[in-house]
């Protein structure tokens, strides 16, 4: 299957990110990397957690100080996997 998974640049450079950060970054994260909108990396995430690709997952937890929740983009074993590739 990971063979068959095509990335486009963007969401290669998001992936490439988490894959090289621990495998777990928040989307503020990303953004501050990418120097992308919100609305941009979220984006790339929504292609890298899809059912067919399934690479990420987001994860929202609560941070003692924030407002809301702080979502993560977490690998899954299938994005592990494809980073072993």
């Amino acid at each position: 299957m990971a063979d068959a998974i095509k990335l486009t640049e963007k969401s290669k450079e998001v992936f490439d990110y988490v894959k090289a950060n621990g495998g777990r970054v928040s989307i503020d994260e990303l953004v501050q990397h990418t120097g992308r909108t919100a609305r941009s990396v979220n984006a790339n995430v929504t292609d890298l957690c899809n059912e067919k690709k399934g690479l990420c997952i987001r994860e929202k937890v609560e941070v003692d100080g924030e407002e809301k929740p702080v979502t993560y983009v977490c690998l899954t074993e299938a994005g592990k996997a494809f980073v072993a590739e």
